[in-house]
């Protein structure tokens, strides 16, 4: 039996006992044997063993052959659409990463992945400064057709995405569950919004209950898809750090927002400032940075 490339990539997350790290070494084998566009069960136990992937995720990886496989991946076909690695459509910026998703569940328009992106964090109890700070960054951004990513968790990111929504722009939702969850419950309306005018996509199969580890494994996409990370308002071991130093691995623009002194919740974007990151004075200072690259 011979698997197409992008049907071994649609089944790979539906594996139980699979995880990231076993479907990123499938990847990286598989960039570097580009004549290979379908695996058969040999195939299959050549790269675990080239990869040093366990026997016992080796055996788990066979069951990508069944025909109970098929069957759920055409049951999650019929709630979401899925995008592999292999597919042309495909973000280039994300491919490039060290550890992209093998797939992409989505709910909306895909074209929202073609064009400038950026990527906002920040607190999910943004202060009044930082409430102050996006009103008077975002809305030049929006209107220079810039995507705004983010993740859909309160405070900092819903703000990003309303800004989009208020401005009449484009913006893209990250989570960290299956597409029919929601989290938190109370952006429920507004992920049904994005799902019908925007985008809204994760890495994780319909049916998917969140996870604490998801959160920041959802946040390597999100500095993955953007050429820049625009950090608004993060504590010292805040999670939107996580993001920022994913971005700054995959040697993209890291962007911060200058906090008050005497504020906890800037500490850590005051901290990325010092290490490097640009600090935005205005809305130029992002435009110019999301937007070198499409100029140039």
């Amino acid at each position: 039996m011979q698997l197409p490339l992008r049907d071994f990539f649609l089944r790979l997350p539906l594996l139980t006992g699979v995880g990231q790290q076993t479907r990123r070494a499938c990847w990286h084998w598989l960039t570097e044997h580009p004549t290979i566009t379908a695996l058969t069960p040999a195939d299959l136990n050549r790269l675990c063993q080239e990869a040093a992937i366990s026997a016992d995720r080796t055996q788990l990886l066979q069951q990508v052959f069944t025909s109970q496989l098929a069957k759920r991946v055409t049951e999650n076909q019929r709630h979401t659409g899925c995008l592999t690695i292999v597919d042309a459509a495909y973000p280039e910026q994300l491919r490039e990463t060290y550890a992209p998703p093998v797939v992409l569940y989505y709910l909306g328009d895909l074209r929202w992945l073609t064009g400038p992106q950026l990527a906002v964090v920040g607190s999910r109890q943004p202060s009044p400064y930082a409430l102050r700070a996006m009103r008077r960054l975002l809305p030049q951004v929006v209107c220079q057709q810039v995507c705004l990513v983010s993740g859909l968790a309160q405070g900092v990111d819903t703000l990003a995405h309303q800004a989009a929504l208020a401005h009449r722009g484009k913006t893209i939702a990250v989570i960290g569950t299956g597409l029919d969850h929601c989290y938190p419950a109370g952006n429920r309306d507004l992920m049904t919004e994005l799902a019908h005018h925007h985008l809204v996509i994760s890495e994780y199969p319909w049916g998917t209950a969140g996870a604490r580890h998801h959160f920041p494994e959802r946040n390597r996409i999100i500095a993955g898809l953007s050429q820049s990370t625009l950090v608004v308002e993060a504590a010292r071991h805040s999670g939107s750090l996580i993001t920022a130093n994913i971005a700054l691995q995959e040697n993209r623009n890291v962007l911060a927002v200058p906090g008050s002194l005497d504020n906890p919740n800037s500490v850590g974007t005051n901290e990325l400032i010092l290490a490097g990151a640009k600090p935005i004075l205005n809305s130029e200072h992002i435009i110019e940075e999301v937007l070198v690259d499409k100029r140039l």
